[in-house]
């Protein structure tokens, strides 16, 4: 089933899933977070993209989260006359803002100070790095350079300054304007581009809290300044995507890896949820199998403590879209039943842990030392389930609660199962209503032990700070197939 895989599979919504009946089976496929990326489509594009997937999930009893991904300040080569021009190793070009429409020789950009922030010696990467140019000279507004790697460059392509401290602010007019329709429109996280200090992730923040403070933030890491202060990001975010595109060409490609590897770690550290993009299958935008190497870096993504793997245009424009949802599924359910797998990350030195900290911690030792099936969680935020899956179990995990927005937040962090469930009184109603759900839907059998949080009183609406081992004692039968949830079917 479904729901045995532990991290999450994030998809990009595009053409591709333009539909409800693609959305449906994309659904069914196994994808847990929706991504809208807002550097493409317009909004009445993503209001049928948020509206149907929130029918769907009702219709499946399938959770979904929203992330709306912001364009940010990206700089892009302009509009040249005949839609590109080729660019020629050893020839000199020149780059201005002031530079209307692009031709042989010209390029436009629609970034005004180019020729403030650049200086002799600095390379200017486009389209993703397949593009090498050296700055020789700055002459006015225009930005002489000398081409090193070249090719056909076409209209709007981007354009990167690694290394150089650029005069842009964070969130662009159209950023502003697209945040205030996703606020609107009940979107569960918010990713910010380009995020270079914590500051970047204050300001979202503030603009956040007026309207929908409910809302999650994700700090997309692609930039070289935000290594130099990812600890602070991240302390700022409520989860951090590494962004291997754009990070790769400001690093340099053989230093990814490691810094993949290090954002991740220090994500799991500080109980932020990290999401692996960029490139995963992308040899199956039009081809049906993955390359080897594509596999490889899908199960390394998961070994190295990804909570969740993302796919772009795989999803978005490529020719097999669920299969690519699918094909990641399998490749990641591999990896998490294999022996190399590691799970229950539980350090004992802590100190000076909160009290949810403290609980999620005891749940997952608990678990662990009687051989649970599960860790339920009763919640109302997700704070404590977000908690617990940072300790990797072994056990489900499973967040019950009856606020639709907090499952659909859960459904980005690793290995969290969501349920709604009926409204208790006592703590003996919430365990008597838990083991029916756990039964019904086929999660556990009589005598499994489980581990439950929650906080008492109930009556009070405690926050939570109890554990409660119960052994099952119920014998009900499961549902049948078209009755159970979509990721409890077999």
């Amino acid at each position: 089933m479904l729901s045995e895989r532990r991290a999450k599979i994030v998809a990009t919504i595009g053409p591709s899933l333009s539909t409800r009946e693609a959305l449906k089976q994309a659904i069914e496929s196994g994808l847990n977070v929706a991504r809208l990326n807002f550097s493409h489509g317009t909004h009445e594009d993503h209001l049928f993209t948020i509206q149907t997937i929130r029918e769907l999930s009702k219709e499946l009893k399938a959770p979904v989260t929203l992330l709306q991904d912001l364009q940010g300040p990206k700089i892009r080569v302009g509009q040249f006359k005949d839609g590109s021009i080729t660019l020629a190793e050893g020839e000199t070009v020149t780059i201005s803002h002031q530079i209307k429409e692009g031709e042989p020789g010209k390029i436009p950009t629609d970034f005004e100070h180019i020729a403030t922030v650049c200086k002799p010696g600095v390379k200017i990467l486009m389209d993703d790095g397949l593009f090498e140019l050296l700055v020789e000279d700055i002459k006015g507004p225009n930005v002489i350079c000398k081409v090193i790697y070249g090719g056909e460059l076409k209209n709007r392509k981007g354009i990167n300054l690694p290394g150089l401290d650029l005069p842009i602010d964070c969130l662009t007019p159209k950023d502003r304007v697209d945040l205030e329709f996703g606020l609107k429109n009940n979107v569960d996280y918010i990713a910010l581009s380009f995020v270079r200090r914590g500051q970047d992730m204050e300001v979202l923040r503030s603009l956040v809290n007026e309207k929908n403070p409910k809302v999650k933030l994700i700090a997309k890491i692609e930039m070289l300044e935000a290594i130099d202060n990812l600890e602070e990001i991240i302390r700022l975010s409520d989860a951090v995507m590494v962004a291997r595109g754009d990070l790769a060409i400001e690093v340099g490609h053989s230093t990814l890896p490691a810094m993949q590897k290090k954002i991740i770690a220090l994500c799991n550290e500080m109980d932020r949820p990290v999401i692996t993009a960029t490139q995963m299958l992308d040899s199956m935008v039009h081809n049906p199998r993955p390359t080897r190497a594509e596999v490889t870096d899908v199960a390394n993504a998961v070994l190295d403590g990804s909570d969740a793997l993302m796919l772009s245009a795989e999803t978005a424009s490529g020719d097999h879209p669920f299969k690519c949802i699918s094909t990641m599924h399998e490749i990641i359910r591999e990896v998490e039943s294999g022996e190399g797998f590691y799970y229950y990350d539980i350090s004992l030195d802590r100190e000076d842990v909160s009290v949810p900290q403290s609980v999620a911690a005891s749940a997952c030792l608990t678990a662990m030392k009687i051989s649970a099936t599960a860790i339920v969680c009763l919640t109302t935020t997700g704070k404590t389930a977000t908690l617990i899956s940072g300790f990797r179990p072994r056990a489900r995990v499973i967040a019950m609660t009856k606020n639709q927005d907090t499952l659909n937040r859960l459904e980005l962090p690793w290995g969290i199962q969501t349920f709604s469930i009926e409204q208790y009184q006592s703590t003996d109603e919430a365990i008597e209503h838990v083991e029916e759900v756990l039964l019904k839907y086929g999660l556990v059998q009589e005598g499994n032990k489980i581990v439950l949080t929650l906080g008492v009183p109930v009556l009070s609406k405690a926050k939570t700070n109890s554990i409660i081992v119960h052994t099952i004692k119920g014998s009900s039968s499961p549902l049948s197939q078209d009755e159970l949830p979509l990721r409890c079917r077999l």
